[in-house]
C-alpha cells in the first residue's frame, strides 16, 4: 500500500511511499519509475523532495527514522535516529522545508519507548536538529501544518488537542480541544484552518473548517 506522496518543484517528478519499506520516484509524464526503490529501514510515513528534486527525505511511518535519499546516485546520503518498530500508532504527518528551504520540520522521536510528540527542525545537509523542538503535546503528532508564510505551525495529537505555535519563537499561542484529530491544512492567508477527524468508527470521520483566532493573525501580522 502506497502511504505518502510528493511531487518536485517543477511538477515533473513524483515520489511516493509504500509499505513494502521503499521509496520510489516516477516520471509525472510517462508514469515510469525513474530512481530507487530506495530501501529503508522502516516503513515510510512521509517524502519530501528538495527544491531542486536532486534529494529525497524520507521519514518512516513510526516517526523514529529519516534518511537522505540522492536521487541521481541512489544512495543513502545520511540518516537520523533508526528503526525502532514499537507497534501502533503511526504518523503519517508531512515533512516541510523551513529556513530558505535549508531545514526539514517533521514530527520525531528520538528514543524507544516514546511515541513523536515533539516536532524538530532538523538540518537538511546533516540531519543534525536545529533550534528547540516545539513541546507540548503529550501523545503521538497525528497532524501538521505550516502557513504558506511559514509563520504559523498547526499541530494536532492523539491527546485531543490541536496547537497553534509561532514559528520562529516556538511560543505556543493557543491550544483547543478537538476529539481525534488527524489531518490539518491550512487556508493560503491563514485565516482559517481545516482539519479532519478519525477514528475507526465511520460515522465519526469528518471534515471541519474553523477560523484561525484574530488575535493571532494580528500578532502574525506584526
Amino acid at each position: 500500500m502506497v502511504t505518502c506522496i510528493n511531487s518536485s518543484a517543477d511538477s515533473t517528478l513524483l515520489a511516493s511511499g509504500s509499505w513494502d519499506g521503499t521509496a520510489r520516484v516516477w516520471s509525472l509524464h510517462t508514469g515510469k519509475l525513474v530512481a530507487g526503490p530506495f530501501k529503508s529501514i522502516d516503513w515510510p510515513g512521509a517524502v519530501l523532495f528538495s527544491p531542486n528534486s536532486k534529494k529525497l527525505a524520507v521519514k518512516s511511518e513510526t516517526g523514529k527514522c529519516m534518511e537522505i535519499w540522492d536521487v541521481q546516485s541512489q544512495k543513502l546520503d545520511t540518516r537520523a535516529g533508526g528503526f525502532k518498530f514499537v507497534g501502533k500508532p503511526f504518523t503519517y504527518t508531512p515533512l516541510f522545508w523551513t529556513n530558505k528551504n535549508k531545514n526539514i520540520l517533521a514530527a520525531f522521536s528520538f528514543t524507544d519507548n516514546d511515541v513523536p510528540s515533539m516536532i524538530y527542525e532538523f538540518d537538511a545537509m546533516t540531519l543534525q536538529t536545529s533550534g528547540d523542538p516545539f513541546e507540548g503535546h503529550t501523545e503521538i503528532v497525528t497532524g501538521l501544518a505550516l502557513s504558506f508564510d511559514g509563520a504559523l505551525l498547526a499541530s494536532a495529537s492523539n491527546d485531543n488537542t490541536i496547537k497553534l505555535w509561532a514559528f520562529e519563537s516556538r511560543q505556543l499561542l493557543t491550544s483547543f480541544s478537538v476529539q481525534n484529530p488527524f489531518c490539518l491544512v491550512f487556508s493560503p492567508v491563514s485565516r482559517q484552518l481545516a482539519y479532519t477527524t478519525h477514528t475507526e468508527k465511520k460515522k465519526d470521520n469528518n471534515i471541519f473548517i474553523c477560523n484561525t483566532p484574530a488575535s493571532i493573525l494580528i500578532r502574525r501580522s506584526n
